[in-house]
């Protein structure tokens, strides 16, 4: 073996070691500075900080059970550490976490531990305020409620609403048991009703009763009003009811009283002009009771009356006697 052959195994080693050197270079500067600087910052005097009114927060509480009511989620805590560590230390970078998870509902008290603070390491937890706190924990409960419509402002003059339905009508909630009970319906956003005079449609979100009652639906939500003209009452007397059928009449069935009341509840220029001779005032009886009898009279407006006229006969019931 000639000596050329011999020391090649030693260039590649030496080139080996030296790219080695080459690329790790950047690494073991930062590992050095990394050692400088914790060593720097274990050999700094400690310090003391009080952080006052951080967040508190709650781990997830047991299957089907929350927390019910106001809580007061604002603590304080004391902590110790190096002191450049310490003076940068800023209230978003610490966290407390009362563990709720094994406690079952009811009345209950919370311990707070330095194991529940979250917080850089090598800072200490020296105390925290308060050590305890006492909450409510409640059944989970759902429920479907009505949604109503919340206006605000008026129509324009001689106009009134007539309807209003939401799509859909009914919203189901959850929350606290105590908290749902007390809630029977909910409100959408106010909708504006100055100077309308027209039916319209819109869409609208809803009002949260309370911060602990959860939406199972997400909106918005479908609200259409209708608007017509201003309605009025009227009283037309002396409207003669119809005759019986000739069946109740061969039955012997006749009718004690022979003129009602109707009252008409609508739009003043639709029921104005009416009078009695326009109105049909029906009986049905009932063939197989053979004696005095109640019949509730049917009131028949002529063709092409408003949709919207209400009528209320006085009497409610006629007496009908089969002879």
């Amino acid at each position: 073996m000639t000596p050329s052959h011999r020391s090649r195994p030693h260039i590649r080693w030496s080139s080996f070691l030296r790219r080695i050197n080459v690329e790790n270079k950047g690494l073991k500067l930062l590992s050095l500075f990394l050692a400088i600087f914790l060593f720097a910052v274990s050999r700094q005097p400690k310090s003391d900080i009080r952080l006052i009114d951080l967040p508190l927060q709650f781990s997830d509480t047991m299957s089907g059970v929350e927390i019910s009511g106001v809580v007061d989620r604002k603590v304080s805590v004391q902590l110790r550490g190096p002191r450049d560590l310490i003076r940068s230390l800023t209230s978003n970078q610490i966290s407390v976490i009362a563990n709720v998870s094994n406690k079952e509902s009811g009345d209950r008290v919370v311990q707070l531990r330095p194991s529940d603070v979250q917080c850089p390491d090598g800072i200490e937890v020296r105390q925290i305020e308060p050590a305890s706190i006492r909450l409510r924990l409640e059944p989970t409960m759902k429920k479907s409620v009505k949604i109503e419509p919340h206006f605000m402002g008026e129509v324009a003059s001689g106009k009134e609403v007539y309807l209003t339905t939401v799509d859909p009508p009914a919203i189901e909630i959850e929350g606290p048991q105590s908290q749902i009970e007390k809630v029977n319906q909910i409100l959408t956003e106010s909708v504006n009703l100055y100077g309308r005079n027209n039916n319209f449609s819109t869409t609208v979100d809803l009002e949260t009763p309370h911060t602990s009652v959860r939406f199972l639906r997400q909106g918005p939500f479908k609200l259409s009003v209708e608007i017509g003209e201003k309605r009025l009452t009227r009283r037309i007397t002396n409207v003669p009811v119809q005759p019986l059928s000739q069946s109740a009449q061969s039955a012997g069935y006749r009718i004690i009283t022979k003129t009602i009341e109707v009252e008409l509840y609508g739009p003043e220029s639709a029921i104005e002009h009416l009078a009695a001779s326009d109105l049909r005032v029906e009986l049905e009886v009932n063939p197989s009771i053979t004696d005095l009898q109640a019949a509730k009279p049917q009131v028949r407006l002529p063709a092409g009356a408003d949709k919207n006229i209400r009528i209320k006969t006085i009497p409610l019931e006629l007496k009908v006697k089969r002879n």
